[in-house]
């Protein structure tokens, strides 16, 4: 029987291995990135939440007392260097502290550590020098911090800016250097003892920081950090979908086998009743058709988890390229490795199970007289008035229905290619979306200015080409995952592109929301919306007026004079301003600045999007292949003594094999329409998942041009199968007939 169906079997052992293959790697590195970040913030003791006063504590270590917690003031600094920006850290002692990676730590003055990523893209070398600020510092090593996993700018940020890196040195260092962008911007990070409600703890320290006179200009816990928790939106997005695709090839696998099981056992089914009237069991029979299935599907699992192995080790070192955390090497669960193994072989086991179970169940003189081996008429086929077409149409719809689960496999095969390929497609649309039509294009003015203090128009007005901007970060209340920003800004303002759905400019005297929140939220026009305060847990509610076209943004605006009422800060206070030109600020005065004007600083995503289209393209393309070829193999060896008959009756063999091969084109075409759908299924789920880990809402976008390049692949690789099917076709001799009935 291996003989006969070797490169049959090869392809069920291909869908099997790819599943496993899938299902190990995928929770191997999640599982492994996982175990890196969780013992990197505990070892190294990340903060679980960081803020901003106005003004030194008055009393940092009151806060201390009776909390157990360890608050730690943090020290940055930003200075350019040739290609970028360099963040300079002090280094910390009790709280984020940093982990070297390679070469060594911090021993003497002015050396410094730089997060490999900044290393390597500026050309750095251990042992080298970096020119700070006028002052040459030695790089001894590579750091990775534990407040900059996800290395942004600012905490705003979707996207890494190209050439921003952070360098760790000696707070004694950073202190003495002249001529920095700004001087010394002062935070406090928090790192709490005990590990049991931290969300109740934080709040408590965040009461005491308001009730001891000190005003809070940001606080962010590291749940809402997405320098701290951007990694757990990869981790999470493949726990979750690690078992459903894997099952899906697991799937189809048992589905063309039980076909394969249930054509062998109907061929045999005169053997098997004359081995029922010689005395053997149903047990022993079962087992014998039993065993090749099994094997085959232990061989494609065992395969699909070995070399799973090593092929999860460079993905891993990928994301350690984005994401700057210690390498604690590659760990697999047993439990998972034992799924990878087992789930394949029991579901093919069970499939093959049920086919044989159904011709067993028949009588041994029934099973004689080889009434299994006529073709019968199904249900389907029955409701098809066939005797309406012409011949070719007839054998070809008769081919299909004559065989439901051949044609469930087909389509069912087909879609899950059409999945795999659109959605790469899709999710290289949606991140271009999201770079190309996003936060960076929202700017009319491209500069934005975040000072550190709240900052009032009658003290400090703006000259012509800037506009003030009030913004608080707030939450739905019930939904503390769900983080945004509240915008107030004047009447008159054009520093913001805001367009509703139909690109009709939105006033800006009202309360408009971003599409992306709005659906998130399920709030529509007219309805209210009751949002909490991240910094002093204060409660507000605002009416919705509009809503503002938005790919992947979520905030709401609002008149400047009304948000600042709302707060109570005086009439005319601000914290942000958007210029349409470089303003003279003091640089003592800034928390950070946003530079729009080069918008290929945010590119850095393309290229591993470009490697997801790559790889999820080929994949669908194997899928594709492998499927065809079973199904086209199916058919012609169903079909050797029709085509035997055909050529005898004077069918040339293109004829023939446009007769037989071509039976599964509407298959074909209905599963890759089914494939649409489930695209857009598949990637609302998992870009669901991705919003609650980390808060980022990457929107869905198909492309027509998606959809028919997925089309004219999935088609190009049909009619290559089948043209490399003709040439089996050909090879039947025209004596088969002959044969058949002679038997």
């Amino acid at each position: 029987m291996i003989a006969e169906n070797k490169s049959r079997y090869a392809g069920i052992v291909v869908l099997i291995l790819l599943g496993s293959f899938y299902f190990t790697t995928a929770t191997g590195i999640a599982g492994s990135m996982e175990r890196m970040v969780v013992q990197f913030g505990s070892a190294n003791l990340q903060e679980d939440a960081t803020f901003t006063t106005d003004q030194p504590l008055t009393k940092p270590t009151g806060l201390e007392d009776g909390t157990g917690a360890v608050i730690e003031q943090q020290v940055s600094r930003d200075v350019p260097v040739q290609g970028g920006e360099l963040r300079l850290l002090g280094r910390g002692e009790q709280v984020n502290v940093p982990a070297v990676t390679s070469g060594r730590g911090l021993q003497g003055p002015m050396e410094i550590l730089l997060d490999p990523g900044f290393m390597r893209d500026h050309g750095y070398r251990l042992g080298g020098a970096i020119t700070v600020a006028g002052r040459d510092f030695t790089v001894v090593g590579t750091a990775a911090v534990p407040n900059y996993v996800y290395i942004l700018k600012n905490f705003y940020d979707v996207l890494p800016t190209a050439g921003f890196g952070v360098g760790v040195v000696s707070p004694a260092d950073l202190a003495s250097l002249p001529g920095a962008v700004g001087n010394p911007v002062s935070t406090y990070s928090v790192r709490l003892a005990d590990r049991n409600d931290v969300a109740g703890q934080l709040r408590d320290i965040r009461e005491r920081v308001v009730s001891g006179g000190d005003s809070l200009v940001e606080w962010t816990a590291s749940q809402d950090n997405p320098r701290i928790h951007m990694p757990y939106g990869n981790i999470t997005s493949m726990q979750s979908m690690s078992f459903p695709v894997a099952a899906a090839f697991f799937l189809l696998g048992s589905v063309i086998v039980g076909v394969m099981v249930m054509r062998t056992v109907k061929s045999d089914s005169v053997a098997i009743g004359t081995l029922y009237a010689l005395g053997y069991r149903r047990r022993e029979l079962a087992l014998h058709y039993l065993a090749l299935p099994t094997l085959v599907a232990a061989i494609g699992s065992v395969l699909g988890t070995l070399l799973a192995l090593p092929a999860a080790r460079p993905v891993v070192t990928s994301m350690l390229s984005a994401y700057n955390l210690p390498d604690t090497g590659i760990a697999f669960s047993f439990s998972n490795l034992a799924i990878a193994v087992l789930a394949p072989v029991l579901l093919t086991a069970a499939a093959a199970f049920l086919v044989i179970r159904r011709v067993l169940r028949t009588r041994a003189v029934d099973l004689m007289k080889g009434d299994e081996q006529s073709a019968k008429v199904n249900r389907i086929e029955s409701l098809v008035r066939l005797d309406r077409f012409r011949f070719a149409t007839r054998f070809r719809i008769r081919e299909q229905l004559r065989s439901i689960p051949r044609l469930l496999f087909l389509v069912l095969g087909v879609a899950a290619a059409s999945v795999v390929m659109l959605f790469g497609l899709t999710f290289s649309s949606s991140m271009d979306t999201l770079t190309e039509q996003g936060s960076v294009t929202r700017y009319e003015y491209p500069i934005e200015y975040n000072f550190t203090r709240m900052q009032n128009l009658q003290q400090n007005p703006l000259p012509p080409g800037a506009e003030p901007y009030h913004t608080i970060r707030v939450h739905p209340q019930g939904r503390e995952s769900v983080e945004f920003y509240l915008t107030g800004l004047e009447p008159g303002s054009v520093g913001m592109r805001l367009a509703d759905t139909q690109g009709s400019p939105l006033p800006r005297d009202q309360v408009n929301i971003t599409a992306p929140l709005a659906d998130r939220l399920d709030v529509r026009v007219g309805d209210s919306l009751t949002v909490v305060s991240q910094l002093d847990g204060a409660p507000y509610t605002v009416r919705i007026d509009g809503i503002i076209q938005a790919y992947g943004e979520q905030f709401i605006t609002m008149p400047l004079d009304g948000l600042n009422a709302m707060t109570g800060d005086p009439a005319g206070s601000y914290r942000t301003v958007l210029a349409d030109h470089e303003l003279d600020v003091r640089p003592d005065l800034l928390a950070g600045v946003l530079d729009t004007r080069d918008p290929s600083a945010f590119d850095d995503i393309s290229a591993p999007t470009s490697l997801i289209v790559t790889s999820v393209t080929a994949l669908a393309v194997l899928i594709a292949v492998v499927i065809l070829f079973l199904v086209t193999s199916l058919i012609i060896d169903e079909n050797r003594q029709n085509i035997s008959l055909l050529k005898v009756l004077g069918y040339r063999s293109r004829e023939i094999a446009s007769l037989v091969l071509s039976s599964s084109t509407p298959a074909v075409v209905l599963g890759f329409a089914l494939g649409v759908p489930l695209t857009v299924g598949f990637a609302t789920v998992l870009y669901a998942v991705v919003a609650d880990a980390v808060n980022m809402v990457i929107p869905l976008v198909i492309s027509p041009w998606d959809v028919v390049i997925s089309l004219v692949v999935i088609l190009a690789v049909y009619q290559a199968t089948k043209w490399m099917s003709a040439r089996r076709v050909a090879q039947i001799p025209m004596n088969e007939a002959l044969k058949a009935g002679a038997e």
